[in-house]
């Protein structure tokens, strides 16, 4: 099997090839504000070795790469192995199209990894499974959209976050879904895939998915309403079927939509229209039933929250 392994650099080989006299002289004087990334750079290097050390010992051809430098087609008819954690393979998972991906946690005493099917030691076992195919992988929804007619520059695989460019500004936007159309202020709003629902969605009232669920889901962060019921917008699910449409127009100077995270963002200014839709390949993931057993517990703890 052809893989492309993909590796994330830890916060201190990151300070140490950009020179950060700061960090480096916290770490010098052990300072223990610095004391875990020492930790956590041996825990994800040794993690690394052993990923690479098991698919070789399968016969697999391996390439690695660091994921700032992964493109698209390093990935076409490959598994790509993220050894990081989440975050590694939502940036990995940007660069695949139509191909199959898993995410090994690298350090598991720092690292939630709800997108990890496991971790360096269980990870030749897996890996076996996935060889034989024991294992298969599950296609995951992902969400995509446009902007003014521009696409979006890839499919989300966690969520989007649409708001001010200054997160203590308040958001303005209207909401067309339905047919029906509001006016909304609030913090931003919050779409998720089902694979996101654990993550910041999930944080802030919203809904844990099982991993295949298709659903996208919408939920508005700390609405102003000044009187009268809560907006017919403020919490749902688009259809199943991936056809449906939310058209969301900026009444801001400086909106953002922020991609998977706080590291890409989409300028949004005033009057732009921002379509989004399921309608984009899903990636294929391997999952396991331990993925599934930890998001049941995450939407337990979720419902106990919403509940008291």
């Amino acid at each position: 099997m052809d893989v492309v392994l993909v590796y994330k650099k830890s916060q201190f080989r990151l300070a140490q090839e950009n020179r950060n006299a700061r960090i480096q002289s916290l770490v010098a004087g052990d300072d223990v504000s610095v004391r875990p990334l020492l930790l956590a750079h041996e825990a994800h290097e040794e993690s690394l070795r052993a990923v690479e050390r098991a698919l070789k010992a399968a016969r697999c051809r391996v390439r690695r790469l660091y994921r700032g430098r992964l493109k698209p087609e390093h990935c076409q008819g490959r598994l790509l192995v993220a050894v990081g954690g989440d975050g590694t393979l939502l940036d990995a998972s940007h660069k695949v199209h139509d191909g199959v991906a898993v995410g090994i946690n690298s350090d598991t005493a720092r690292s939630t990894g709800f997108l990890c099917a496991a971790d360096a030691k269980g990870f030749p076992a897996l890996l076996d499974d996935i060889l034989s195919r024991k294992l298969l992988a599950t296609s995951v929804r992902r969400l995509c959209g446009s902007v003014d007619g521009k696409p979006l520059p890839f499919p989300v695989l966690n969520d989007l976050l649409i708001s001010h460019k200054n997160p203590a500004q308040t958001s303005r936007y209207l909401v067309d879904h339905g047919g029906v159309i509001e006016d909304h202020k609030s913090s931003g709003v919050w779409v998720s895939t089902a694979t996101g629902s654990t993550a910041a969605v999930a944080s802030a009232g919203g809904f844990v998915q099982d991993l295949d669920d298709p659903r996208l889901q919408w939920h508005v962060r700390e609405p102003f309403v000044a009187d009268g019921p809560l907006w017919r917008h403020a919490n749902f699910f688009f259809d199943r079927d991936g056809a449906d449409e939310v058209v969301v127009t900026s009444k801001m100077r400086e909106g953002r939509v922020w991609l998977d995270g706080p590291h890409n963002c989409v300028p949004w200014p005033m009057g732009s229209r921002l379509t989004l839709h399921g309608r984009c390949p899903p990636l294929r993931l391997f999952a396991t039933p331990e993925m599934a057993a930890r998001r049941r517990e995450a939407r337990k703890q979720a419902e106990a929250r919403t509940a008291s």
